[in-house]
């Protein structure tokens, strides 16, 4: 007999016989573990089981200049989650920064960092970053995952100095750096141990090199000039640096002294930390040289791509000019003759060679306020006249050697910009400025500008001589110029920096001062006292790099305390 039931009483049966099905399967089955429940920090979670909470991965990869600020880079990735994770920067134990690593990367993806840090006082300074974790089940990892920590100096830092404890030159001295940068690494040469007394130069030939834009640095000397670095000769002077890019090699040359000035020396390098035994470029015949420079062609474009060129007076032979070429990035040199004859090359000293993009080699000269140039293609083959960029004055300043040189930069464009200290044609010559004059092809110039200064006495601002201006332009911006001086007034010497960014149109009002020291802790020389005739200026990573040395109160029992310092950072 089918029984039937009400629609409300099928409903309660079937309700009573799933509760019975429940519970027979609850008493039967073993109890499940709970959900996990994070409680306190994050906020109160609840998640059914899974895999243990994984710590973020990521690396603090590099801290340097760029574009006058002080950069941190790295990545930052957390196995919780395919997205972006946070990162926290902190400087000396204070968060400065929160960054999301969110920048793509090769390698990593999309999982990149790359910032600024605010502006910081001088003086040394830790900076750590950590990956903020990204919470998956329990158990959890810490809060954050450190990517470690690094150390940079903010504001004047020592770099290189004279480590020769014995000797007959005036020990902790160094002087007269020159610079070049490519990418981020600078390489900056300088003299050590100098002379103040007759044939002059140094004990030998430091180098202090940066692979972080000038952040951080490494010093040593060069070796095989000077007896003091095991090579054969009695002192070394005026370091000049270039790099060639196609062989991917640094240059120092240095003229070597014994009873006269004998040429030319080029140590080489790959990393700007490890040198060669140096080689002759020039010299080595029994004939008197000065004031070398050397620049390679890094113009991808130019007919003359990688080929390095190296200028130099000639004292024996009636102040020629003289040049030698190599086309193996510094490895062998050959003298290049004016092909018109000896007599038709151009007399003068402190030569300052530059390569404008189509290969054309332009060559500014001239000391003490009148300044020339003259160019040579990139073979040799033709060398035109030299032509006159400014027929100026300048001013001795008493007790000290300021001799007036040019110092020279070609920009992308092909438009050269050159720098010296005198005074302007037509003007009473009482006070030493910078001046500066540019031109589109190295044969024509404009009227040197005076680099204007204020400063908040004006009356001792137009008493006060500058000396020694180096130039360097930005080759990622044309418009970008910078110039680092040294300004005397009263025995005292502040080296000082400006900069344009239109082209050199208008300057920074006010220039910054970088170092201040009295005349009396500088080296001596032959012709006063000394920090040398060109500074070492150059831009690596869009932030202007500066090495210039700097005398201080010397320790007790010893008479000086002169070595090479940078400044971090410089911006335009």
């Amino acid at each position: 007999m089918r029984l039937t039931f009400p629609a409300r009483h099928r409903l309660a049966a079937t309700l009573t016989a799933l509760f019975a099905v429940a519970c027979s399967a609850l008493a039967a089955a073993p109890a499940t573990a709970a959900p996990d429940c994070d409680v306190p920090d994050p906020p109160p979670i609840c998640s059914e089981p899974g895999e243990p909470d994984q710590a973020p991965t990521g690396s603090f990869e590099a801290i340097e200049h760029r574009n006058g600020g002080i950069r941190v880079v790295g990545w930052a990735a957390d196995g919780d989650t395919p997205g972006a994770v946070t990162v926290k920067i902190r400087r000396d134990g204070v968060l400065v920064l929160t960054a999301t690593a969110d920048g793509s990367r090769p390698g990593v993806g999309p999982h990149g960092f790359d910032r600024l840090l605010p502006a910081a006082p001088d003086g040394r300074h830790t900076v750590c970053v950590a990956a903020v974790n990204v919470y998956g089940s329990l158990p959890r990892q810490p809060a954050e995952k450190s990517l470690g920590c690094r150390d940079y100096v903010a504001g004047r830092q020592r770099v290189g100095g004279d480590p020769y404890l014995t000797g007959d030159t005036q020990h902790a001295t160094a002087v007269e750096p020159d610079s070049f940068a490519w990418g981020r690494t600078i390489v900056s040469a300088y003299q050590v141990g100098r002379d103040a007394d007759a044939p002059g130069g140094a004990t030998n030939i430091g180098f202090a090199t940066s692979y972080d834009a000038g952040l951080t640095w490494t010093s040593g000397t060069l070796p095989g000039i000077t007896l003091a670095g095991g090579g054969p000769h009695l002192r070394a002077s005026d370091p000049v640096v270039a790099y060639s890019a196609r062989h991917g090699v640094w240059l120092t040359a240095s003229l070597v002294i014994n009873d006269l000035h004998d040429g030319v020396l080029v140590n080489r390098s790959t990393d700007g930390r490890t040198w060669s035994a140096p080689g002759w470029a020039i010299g080595n015949d029994g004939q008197d040289r000065d004031k070398e420079w050397v620049v390679c062609d890094n113009w991808t474009a130019s007919p003359h791509y990688g080929t390095c060129y190296l200028t130099i007076t000639n004292l024996s032979a009636s102040s020629r000019i003289e040049l030698a070429r190599s086309t193996d990035g510094g490895l062998t040199w050959a003298t290049v003759p004016n092909p018109r004859g000896a007599a038709s090359s151009p007399t003068g000293n402190g030569t300052a060679p530059v390569v404008r993009p189509d290969g054309r080699l332009v060559v500014a000269y001239g000391l003490n306020g009148s300044t020339r140039a003259f160019t040579v293609d990139g073979a040799g083959a033709v060398w035109n006249d030299s032509g006159t960029i400014h027929a100026g004055t300048y001013h001795p300043v008493p007790g000290m050697r300021a001799v007036s040189v040019v110092s020279a930069e070609a920009d992308r464009s092909g438009r050269i910009v050159a720098t010296w200290h005198g005074c302007r044609a037509g003007y009473p010559c009482q006070v030493n400025d910078v001046l500066f004059s540019t031109s589109p092809d190295g044969v024509n110039w404009t009227y040197p500008a005076e680099v204007p200064v204020d400063c908040p006495d004006q009356g001792l601002c137009a008493a006060t001589d500058r000396l020694a201006p180096t130039v360097a332009v930005d080759p990622d911006d044309p418009a970008r110029i910078g110039i680092l001086w040294n300004s005397y007034l009263n025995g005292r010497i502040d080296t000082q920096f400006t900069s344009s960014v239109d082209g050199g149109h208008t300057w920074r009002r006010y220039p910054q001062t970088l170092a201040t020291m009295r005349t009396d802790q500088l080296a001596n020389s032959g012709l006063g006292r000394m920090l040398g005739e060109y500074l070492g200026l150059s831009v690596a990573n869009g932030s202007a790099v500066a090495t210039f040395p700097v005398g201080q109160a010397p320790p007790a029992g010893q008479a000086f305390d002169q070595a090479i310092h940078a400044y971090n950072p410089l911006g335009f």
